[in-house]
């Protein structure tokens, strides 16, 4: 492992910064039962020739990451391969670290900020995104420490927490060392305050969205929209979403219940592309209350898709026929989104064109769909607590749940209304 580690080093290439970069690599394995498996590289790639070399740090995913979600590797690698370029390369004439046993915990200190002031990546981080990326740097440091033996700057005492302990037998305080992780850096904040993410839109908003699906071409995205405005699902497991997933059944003429199996992520496409996460596996049900409205455009979507014979059943393609990418997909509904506010904000009514500079002083993306289902939720009187929520949202704990009770302000009236009756009844 140390002779993998220090490859990078020994290559003589590792001042040659136009000619060679660390990259992340993922190879996907397709298993017998269509389940999938992901794995995650870092490769030394030159930029001439294109050739790669996988290097050792890519065990860093296997013996920390074992279990990771494909998601958790990504955001992962992201942030190791920014930070092996940045020591090796961006700031080699500087550094001049030809070995990582060399690394230093100031090294990580410039690059926390460098990456918080927009100079890695081209855009300012909020303190919070800062603070996860030195999570991971901390455990990267640690793994790097237990892999090689002997590092030059960093030593064990580096990762312990101190602490004075009060001795009664002794009647004095002495220190002691704890072996729990403690962060390695001083993190410099930035201050930056991003748009904040708008998060309620009343029902007429999404009538609008919807109508512009119609009105510009989007009308393969009108499941997509309903699927997280009327269960829930997430921007990635839309895009997992196939007809073998699919489950429902009709009484008469109508929906009884609709679910969706997100208990497994399988191939959709060939090119063993990852289509998008699924966060919590489960069988996730389109609420009731919306059935009708969802019954609509489930059958127009699935007349659109008919005649589509694609291999693994995917229910949103892109247009060369394959399985859309959560990625795509987030890139259509901003486009779907910015038409609506522009045809909003040119109403002459107050309120569709207050809606829309309401909406445009934000951040909008797909989540607001899974927002909305969660306000009509919480809302209705048939809810009666956080833990009904948090089932129907897919969560697989009552955070997010009680965190939205406790910021939305029709659930304050609620609180409100009964407060005031419970005070006149014991009047």
């Amino acid at each position: 492992m140390e002779d993998n580690l220090t490859l990078v080093g020994d290559a003589g290439v590792i001042h040659k910064c136009n000619k060679v970069e660390f990259q992340q690599k993922v190879l996907t394995i397709v298993e017998d039962e269509g389940l999938l498996r992901h794995f995650m590289f870092i490769v030394l790639r030159s930029n001439s020739s294109k050739s790669m070399k996988v290097t050792g740090y890519s065990n860093y995913f296997i013996k920390e990451l074992n279990s990771a979600s494909l998601d958790t590797l990504k955001y992962h690698a992201k942030i190791v391969v920014r930070f092996l370029n940045y020591i090796f390369f961006e700031k080699s004439n500087k550094y001049k670290i030809k070995d990582i046993k060399d690394l230093t915990i100031e090294y990580g200190n410039h690059f926390l900020r460098d990456y918080g002031q927009g100079v890695i990546g081209n855009k300012k981080k909020t303190e919070s995104t800062v603070e996860k990326a030195e999570q991971v740097l901390n455990r990267f440091y640690r793994y790097i420490f237990n892999e090689i033996k002997g590092m030059s700057y960093i030593k064990e005492r580096d990762f312990l927490i101190n602490s004075n302990i009060y001795s009664t037998q002794q009647r004095k305080f002495r220190s002691k060392s704890y072996a729990a992780t403690k962060s390695l850096f001083t993190i410099i904040s930035s201050n930056y305050i991003p748009p904040q993410r708008i998060k309620h839109i009343p029902a007429y908003i999404l009538q609008e969205i919807l109508k512009t699906c119609d009105l510009h071409y989007y009308r393969h995205l009108k499941l997509a929209i309903c699927l997280q405005a009327f269960g829930g699902l997430r921007r990635g497991e839309v895009c997992n979403v196939s007809r073998n997933s699919i489950n429902y059944r009709v009484y008469g003429e109508k929906l009884g219940w609709f679910t969706v199996n997100l208990k497994e992520k399988v191939q959709l496409r060939t090119d063993g592309k990852d289509v998008g996460g699924i966060k919590r596996k489960r069988i996730q049900p389109v609420h009731p209350i919306f059935l009708d409205l969802f019954q609509d455009v489930y059958i127009q979507h699935m007349g659109l898709i008919n005649n589509v014979k694609h291999p693994y059943g995917a229910v949103f393609l892109n247009r060369d026929g394959d399985a859309m990418l959560d990625s795509s997909y987030s890139s259509s509904f901003k486009k779907i989104m910015n038409l609506t506010l522009e045809r909003l904000s040119k109403k002459a009514d107050f309120k569709s064109s207050s809606e829309a500079k309401l909406l445009m002083s934000g951040r909008i993306g797909t989540h607001i769909l899974r927002h909305f289902f969660t306000q009509f939720i919480a809302e209705l009187e048939t809810t009666r607590n956080p833990i009904e929520v948090a089932y129907w949202r897919g969560d697989s704990s009552l955070d997010s749940a009680i965190s939205y009770y406790a910021q939305n302000p029709v659930i304050d009236e609620k609180i409100k209304f009964v407060q005031e009756k419970v005070f006149k009844d014991i009047l």
